[in-house]
C-alpha cells in the first residue's frame, strides 16, 4: 500500500496538469460554441483553430471548427475538418450528417467535375448518418431534400424521396405530413402541400411543430395573415420556438402592423443565441431592414441589409434590397 501511495503522489503533479489542460480545452470549446451561437463566427474559428493544434485528436473541436468554417464560407476547410471528425469518430451520426452538409455547400460552388464527386460525398454522408441514427428526423429530412433535388446519376430520385417520406411517417406521424408536403411543393402542387400541413394541425392540435410548419409554408406563399395566425398559435404552445418568433415578426412587417413590436422581436432574435435550426442571422437582419423600410427609415434599413451581408456576402435578397435603396 505504501509503495502504491508513493507512486500515486509522484504522479500527482502530472495528473493535476493533465486535468487542468482538459478543463482549459473544455472551457475554450464552450466559449467557441457560445460565440458561434451569438454569430461571432470568425472569433469562434480563431479559438477552435488554436484548440485543434493543441488537441488534434479532439473530434468535437473539429466538428465545431468545421461548422464555424461553413459560417465564414471557407467551404474547403469546412469539409477537411469534418472529414477529420469523421475519421476520429466514425460511428458519430452527426459528424457524417454535417460532412454531407459541408460537402453540399462546397459542391454548389464547385466546377462541374468537382461538384459530381462532392455530390456523391453529400449523399454518402446523409445515408451513413441515417444508418447510424435511423430516427433522427433532421438527417431524414436532409436526405429527403437531397433525393428530391439531385439527379439519379448522383443518387437522387423521386422514388427514393417517396420511400424516405414513408420512413419519416413511420418514425413520426406528424412529420410524415410535412414530408409529403415537401414532395408536393417540389412538384409545384401547392394546394396538396397545404392540405397535408392542415391535416397535421387537425390531427395534432397541440403540436407546435405542426403549426410552425404550416406557418412557414404560408409565409413562403406570401399568405402573411395565415403565417401570422399559425406562428402565433405555435408560440402559444411553445414560446421558445425562435423560428415562429421570426415568422410572426416578419409577417407583421409585411402586413405593416405593429412594426415597432416586430422590430423589437427581430432585434432580440439577432442578439442570439441561435441554434442551427433557427433562422440565420442574415435572414433576421434582412427582415429587420424590411421593417425599417416599412417605418420609412431608409438609413437604418441600409445598415440592416449591410449587416445581413456581413454574415453572408452571397445573400441575394439583401443585395437586391440595397440596390433598390
Amino acid at each position: 500500500m505504501r509503495k502504491t501511495l508513493i507512486v500515486f503522489f509522484a504522479l500527482l503533479p502530472t495528473l493535476i496538469s493533465a486535468a487542468r489542460l482538459t478543463c482549459a480545452a473544455e472551457g475554450n470549446l464552450s466559449e467557441a460554441i457560445k460565440l458561434y451561437e451569438k454569430g461571432s463566427f470568425k472569433q469562434a474559428v480563431d479559438i477552435l483553430r488554436q484548440e485543434a493544434k493543441t488537441s488534434p485528436r479532439d473530434a468535437e473541436v473539429r466538428f465545431w471548427l468545421s461548422k464555424s468554417y461553413l459560417k465564414v464560407q471557407d467551404w474547403k476547410a469546412a469539409v477537411t475538418e469534418m472529414e477529420k471528425a469523421v475519421e476520429l469518430e466514425p460511428s458519430n451520426a452527426q459528424y457524417h450528417h454535417w460532412l454531407g452538409r459541408a460537402s453540399g455547400e462546397r459542391a454548389s460552388r464547385a466546377f462541374i467535375t468537382t461538384a459530381y464527386s462532392m455530390a456523391k460525398q453529400v449523399v454518402k454522408g446523409f445515408e451513413t448518418a441515417s444508418r447510424l441514427a435511423p430516427k433522427d428526423l433532421s438527417i431524414r429530412f436532409d436526405l429527403l431534400e437531397y433525393y428530391l433535388e439531385a439527379p439519379g446519376m448522383v443518387g437522387g430520385g423521386k422514388d427514393k424521396a417517396e420511400a424516405e417520406s414513408k420512413t419519416i411517417a413511420e418514425i413520426d406521424r406528424q412529420k410524415g405530413y410535412t414530408a409529403r408536403a415537401t414532395i408536393y411543393r417540389k412538384d409545384k402542387q401547392l394546394e396538396k402541400a397545404k392540405a397535408e400541413l392542415l391535416k397535421a394541425t387537425d390531427e395534432f392540435p397541440e403540436s407546435a411543430d405542426a403549426c410552425e410548419d404550416l406557418a412557414d409554408f404560408l409565409f413562403g406563399r406570401q399568405d402573411f395573415e395565415g403565417a401570422l395566425q399559425w406562428s402565433r398559435k405555435a408560440l402559444t404552445l411553445n414560446p421558445e420556438l425562435n423560428h415562429s418568433r421570426y415568422l410572426a415578426a416578419a409577417a407583421l412587417t409585411r402586413l405593416r402592423r405593429d412594426l415597432e413590436a416586430a422590430a423589437d422581436e427581430l432585434h432580440e432574435l439577432a442578439n442570439g443565441p441561435l441554434s442551427d435550426d433557427d433562422p440565420t442571422f442574415e435572414q433576421i437582419y434582412f427582415q429587420l431592414g424590411e421593417n425599417h423600410l416599412a417605418q420609412g427609415d431608409n438609413a437604418k434599413a441600409k445598415t440592416a441589409f449591410q449587416t445581413a451581408l456581413s454574415f453572408n456576402p452571397e445573400y441575394s435578397r439583401a443585395k437586391e434590397a440595397l440596390k433598390k435603396l
